[in-house]
């Protein structure tokens, strides 16, 4: 029976001490691998989401801007209480307010990169906290300079007005996976053509 076991004793077989660490090395290095490869799938997943989050947000906003700029018959980009890049639209001939012609859009701040897109029928407290008419229309834009500007209209042309839309979901930088969009619409309403050479002044909206 010694016998015997000193026999399958001398038989048997293991791994070194060596061979067991090249295989945890190779097996981190190639577990590390595979982490790396999801991480980075996950990471472009959540940029994907945000920037169609962004889009989103800007093409929102401006279908609904449109609809008022084609019924308006004057615009004038202003500042409006504190709220920069804002406009004021008369809508006269779209709109039977009761208290007001007048639609404005106002980018509100919500910190120092993001901002809110409001539109009010309001005549006073213009787009605050009070107004009671303000509805938000469009979250996260990175600036409110330039979101909307109108200029000096061209001989035998209509008003148009500039709209720079510039869009980030990612609230730790804006300046990544944003998303920017532009357009120039015209005040569908503007009556008559300028025609004083070379250009006519902006119609003020009070």
């Amino acid at each position: 029976m010694t016998k015997l076991l000193k026999v399958l004793a001398a038989t048997e077989e293991g791994y070194t001490l060596v061979e067991l660490l090249v295989v945890m090395l190779i097996l981190g290095t190639v577990m590390a691998g595979l982490t790396t490869v999801f991480v980075g799938g996950s990471n472009a997943e959540i940029r994907l989401n945000r920037r169609f989050q962004a889009q989103q947000q800007a093409r929102l906003a401006l279908d609904r801007i449109r609809t008022d700029i084609h019924c308006a018959s004057a615009a004038q980009a202003q500042t409006i209480g504190t709220y920069t890049g804002s406009i004021k639209l008369a809508e006269t001939n779209c709109y039977a307010y009761a208290a007001t012609p007048t639609v404005s859009w106002c980018p509100v701040s919500v910190t120092s990169t993001r901002y809110q897109l409001y539109r009010s029928t309001a005549t006073s407290n213009i787009c605050t906290s009070s107004d009671a008419t303000r509805v938000l229309i469009a979250d996260y834009l990175t600036t409110s300079s330039n979101v909307f500007t109108t200029a000096a209209i061209p001989q035998n042309s209509l008003q148009t007005v500039g709209i720079d839309l510039k869009v980030s979901a990612n609230t730790q930088t804006s300046t990544l996976d944003g998303y920017e969009l532009t357009d120039s619409i015209v005040v569908g309403n503007y009556t008559p053509r300028c025609n004083t050479n070379p250009t006519c002044a902006i119609t003020a909206v009070p």
